[in-house]
């Protein structure tokens, strides 16, 4: 903790709040000199947590408005506090709102496709910072800009979600995009756009799609970088959850192609950003229409969900069985007779799959896809996936790298 520039009074109150909410709390006017030591002593990894940079959280602070009070949060579940006025900044964290229950670290890396080699760190890491609840966090800032005579504009907190490593400030109110004609037109199209990707019906999808593109500029978020495909996204993701896809299948189409937005950057070019949110409705389409197709019995839904949901895991056959009340050899047969394979044939499958797409749109190498697919053994994932696609993943990601 630091003081600089600052009354005894703040300096009190300072002390006062570390202690209490029992994370870091920091005021200081070397901003720079700051978030700096923030990155060195609080960020993960800069490739996996670029939230935490001093770079983005500068960029943030720059742009931010005087004496109000943000919460940003990224994606590990990490949050921080930052407040300015004058040429101060209070920052209080990093700490984190959630507490770690068993499965919950495995989770938060398979949805943001971060490898397993990770695991150890982040579970220690996370671990570290303590759990505050952001109603307390406001109101210790808030008492941290009374005590500097700063009150005047102390309102409520403004949540930041930090996705893919951007942070972008809360706004107030927004002005009308357009006439009411105009909006009434984009929530139609938007309107057909969720209801055909709900169906898997692509060309009924990107027919909306198209519509939404030739909006007014004023009102067509499409124009926007990076905004319209991240809103396409999260549309796409609600609406194929209304057509029965099932969450860990969303997920891993979404993570995939908020990874490539992240890669690609905020691009201004509208033909390149149209042809990126229509092969992410496609895809979107396709698995739709792939699970209406694949009527799989109850119990084998729940099965097939559950490895899904664990891929980097060994499943158990007699944990699933007791799991679900059957025995092992009741619940072997169903599944065979449903899918036309063994639980572990369909193991090796799912996570060949999972491992081709990660080949084919992330720079990881071989050895941590393999860990990330719960292959601790590099040579026998060759050989699974040799197995399942003709070819070594070299090869594959050679012929399929996009």
């Amino acid at each position: 903790m630091m003081t600089t520039g600052g009354t005894d009074r703040v300096g009190t109150i300072v002390d006062a709040l570390a202690e209490v909410l029992s994370c870091p709390v920091l005021v200081t006017s070397n901003v720079p000199e700051a978030l700096a030591a923030f990155q060195e002593a609080h960020c993960l990894d800069p490739q996996i947590q670029p939230a935490f940079t001093a770079a983005a959280l500068h960029e943030f602070v720059q742009g931010m408005p005087a004496q109000v009070v943000h919460e940003i949060e990224e994606p590990l579940g990490m949050a921080v506090t930052i407040a300015r006025w004058d040429d101060r900044l209070l920052l209080i964290g990093p700490y984190t709102h959630g507490q770690m229950y068993p499965g919950t670290a495995e989770e938060v890396l398979s949805r943001l496709a971060i490898p397993t080699a990770y695991l150890s760190a982040y579970k220690l890491y996370r671990t570290r910072y303590a759990i505050v609840d952001a109603e307390y966090v406001h109101r210790s800032a808030s008492a941290a800009l009374r005590g500097a005579g700063r009150d005047d504009l102390v309102g409520s907190l403004q949540h930041v979600k930090a996705e893919g490593g951007t942070i972008a400030p809360s706004q107030a109110d927004a002005p009308q995009s357009g006439s009411f004609a105009v909006i009434e037109e984009r929530y139609r199209h938007e309107q057909d756009f969720m209801d055909a990707v709900a169906d898997g019906a692509t060309d009924r999808a990107l027919a909306a799609l198209h519509g939404l593109s030739g909006m007014p500029r004023i009102s067509g978020y499409l124009n926007t970088p990076f905004l319209g495909a991240t809103i396409l996204r999260v549309m796409a993701r609600v609406a194929a959850q209304r057509g029965g896809l099932p969450p860990v299948t969303i997920d891993a189409i979404s993570q995939e192609y908020a990874q490539r937005l992240h890669r690609v950057g905020h691009t201004s070019d509208p033909h390149h950003a149209l042809g990126f949110t229509s092969q992410l409705v496609t895809d979107f389409c396709d698995a739709v229409r792939r699970h209406r197709q694949r009527a799989y019995p109850p119990l084998v839904r729940r099965v097939t969900d559950e490895i899904d949901l664990h891929l980097s895991r060994q499943p158990s056959t007699a944990d699933l069985a007791e799991r679900l009340g059957v025995s092992t050899s009741t619940l072997a047969r169903r599944f065979k007779d449903a899918t036309g394979t063994t639980l572990s044939g369909y193991v090796a499958q799912r996570r060949a799959e999972r491992a081709a797409r990660l080949l084919a749109t992330t720079a990881q190498s071989v050895r941590d896809i393999a860990m990330f697919v719960g292959y601790d053994d590099a040579n026998y994932f060759v050989k699974v996936f040799r197995a399942e696609y003709g070819m070594t993943p070299t090869a594959y990601r050679d012929l399929h790298a996009r």
